[in-house]
């Protein structure tokens, strides 16, 4: 649950070119086949209607309306993968060689297509 609302709060991948594929209409903007838009993961997992205090990390959340690995034939081949290797693996391993593993400073996150920590200061108990 906690690695679900990671991937909601911060989404490994910030967005997704889409191709227009028919033509519509929303919120008063007019979109004509093949132009190029993009998904926001970042704003549909931070989206109030879906997600009350969505600016906050709650790992007691419902999850199941984030997209944070896509959705549909969009869904990200390999989200089993990065949950698998993430929550099931590494994060146990390092809480059980590391005691009491914590965060000490700021952990800025960037990039657009691909999100993540430029650097995470830590402290463990020897």
């Amino acid at each position: 649950q906690a690695f679900a609302e990671y991937a909601r709060w911060i989404s490994p991948i910030g967005m997704s070119p889409r191709r227009v594929a028919r033509p519509d209409t929303t919120c008063g903007v007019t979109f004509a086949p093949e132009e190029r838009v993009f998904f926001m993961f970042g704003s549909a997992n931070r989206d109030e209607t879906h997600f009350k205090n969505a600016e906050q990390f709650d790992i007691t959340r419902d999850t199941s309306a984030a997209l944070s690995f896509g959705a549909g034939p969009h869904f990200c081949a390999g989200a089993a993968a990065a949950r698998a290797l993430i929550a099931d693996i590494a994060l146990p391993k390092l809480f059980a060689r590391l005691d009491n593993l914590r965060v000490t400073g700021e952990t800025p996150f960037t990039g657009w297509a691909f999100r993540g920590p430029t650097r995470m200061p830590v402290a463990w108990d020897t």
